[in-house]
């Protein structure tokens, strides 16, 4: 897929998709709700990813979590 698209199809989710007004805690429904946002980021790097690309920990869950507050609240 072009880069155009990928970046069409993620304004069109990003429509749908509420971007967290808090930190997240660690349960199941911050996790949905940060891993649906940052889908719909752009990654800060590289064309044609996005951010969950870039904050997901496939080890720990909790990593990922804080890596989206520090992305969300800028304290990269």
């Amino acid at each position: 897929m072009s880069f155009i698209w990928c970046k069409i199809l993620m304004k069109i989710k990003g429509l749908f998709t509420k971007k967290p007004s808090k930190k997240l805690t660690w349960n199941p429904e911050d996790y949905s709700l940060g891993k649906s946002w940052a889908k719909t980021q752009p990654h800060p790097f590289i064309k044609n990813k996005t951010l969950w690309d870039f904050v997901y920990d496939r080890y720990e869950s909790v990593n990922t979590i804080d890596n989206i507050n520090k992305y969300l609240f800028n304290e990269f």
